[in-house]
């Protein structure tokens, strides 16, 4: 009997792996194949989310948004990964998340999800050390946008995203308005700290990159 593509795809994911063939198959029949468009919103913070969603490709961005239509970037996740796992409780999703490019999920109900946990326990602690290590990551940056001011902020994201090319570290140009989006800042406060540091001599702009001359300080 040939095997469904769900159970194929799902073959691939680390959080199932552990499963036989036979178990695998059981619970492709949990699963819902999902697609959506570049830009579509998959979740909404506040929102009581009904499904646990496994990404099979794309890339989905977390997000939070304030009253004023200010965006915080949060991270994004991609092929393998999880999402909403803050709502496993049953309590409302804490962030927004919106598609990247196309996606396609495998979507199972968090009813279904907990049965599925009782039936392998061995699933539930790869679930739990996934968990534990995205609530790391999130622990990270909250300390980064609480610890730092904007400057510490920016100079890490362009430390950060730099890649070497000819023997200089350049970055790929982002906006004033998406860099501040990922350092939790004002566009304006983003363009002062910049022009600061090309007056400083530390960046210059070169084919639509950014060029890091020479190592920012960790404090201005």
């Amino acid at each position: 009997m040939p095997i469904p593509p769900i159970t194929r795809e799902l073959a691939n994911v680390p959080l199932l792996a552990s499963l036989t063939r036979k178990e695998l198959q059981d619970a492709a029949r949990l699963f819902a194949l999902r697609s959506y468009p570049k830009d579509a919103i998959v979740s909404t913070e506040g929102d009581r989310v009904e499904y646990f969603n496994v990404i099979l490709s794309g890339n989905v961005q977390a997000f939070w948004r304030d009253d004023g239509g200010h965006q915080l970037k949060l991270g994004v996740d991609g092929p393998g990964d999880h999402f909403p796992d803050v709502a496993l409780s049953g309590e409302p999703a804490l962030a927004s998340h919106i598609a990247v490019g196309d996606l396609r999920l495998a979507s199972i109900r968090f009813t279904d999800l907990k049965q599925l946990l009782r039936r392998h326990p061995h699933v539930a602690v790869v679930l739990l050390m996934d968990v534990v290590a995205r609530l790391r990551r999130l622990l990270g940056r909250t300390k980064t946008l609480t610890m730092e001011d904007v400057y510490g902020r920016v100079v890490k994201l362009i430390l950060g995203r730099a890649d070497e090319a000819d023997g200089k570290h350049e970055v790929e140009r982002l906006t004033h308005a998406e860099i501040g989006q990922r350092v939790g800042a004002t566009r304006e406060m983003v363009g002062r700290v910049l022009r600061d540091l090309a007056r400083g001599g530390y960046i210059r702009a070169a084919r639509g990159r950014l060029v890091i001359v020479r190592r920012p300080p960790s404090r201005w």
